[in-house]
């Protein structure tokens, strides 16, 4: 006998089930959603990452041939397809939840990622992009000067006209 779950790790009645198998076959499809995100696409996640921004989104099972990554006027857009395997007649199914079908997901990129720049890999279902910051962007220090008392460079005081 196969028991289901919920979310909470409790068993769930035969009508909680009866009501979960019909809402995810054609209201909404739960792992549908899961896998997804609530955006339509791939769940991801942004970050930085030093001088970096790193974008990551799972895409288990999928071959790098079949991802397509395309930035345009600063939006990243993320596209692909799953396939199902075939329903095969000498099997008795219990539960068949593999879903496939088409997803795109699209994120604007902030305006100091150097798009021209970016580093796509995938390795164990993970799509990781990684897009330098431009120069304008990175954190620097700025000389400060006083007028001829004293300047402050890199947290150390000099004296004008001083050698030390």
């Amino acid at each position: 006998m196969i028991e289901r779950q919920g979310a909470a790790g409790q068993a769930l009645g035969l009508r909680q089930v009866m009501d979960r198998l019909l809402e995810d076959a054609f209201v909404a499809p739960r792992s549908v959603v899961g896998q997804l995100g609530s955006g339509g696409g791939p769940a991801l996640n942004a970050y930085e990452e030093g001088d970096n921004f790193v974008i990551e989104t799972q895409l288990p099972g999928m071959k790098p041939e079949d991802i397509d990554v395309s930035i345009d006027q600063g939006v990243l857009t993320i596209r692909g397809e799953t396939k199902a395997e075939e329903e095969r007649k000498e099997r008795n199914y219990l539960i068949r939840e593999y879903r496939s079908g088409r997803f795109s997901r699209s994120v604007r990129l902030p305006d100091t990622a150097d798009t021209d720049a970016v580093q796509a890999t995938y390795a164990d279902g993970v799509l990781r992009l990684t897009l330098p910051k431009v120069e304008r962007a990175k954190a620097r220090r700025i000389q400060i000067e006083t007028g001829g008392q004293r300047a402050i460079t890199s947290g150390e005081e000099h004296r004008e006209g001083s050698t030390t």
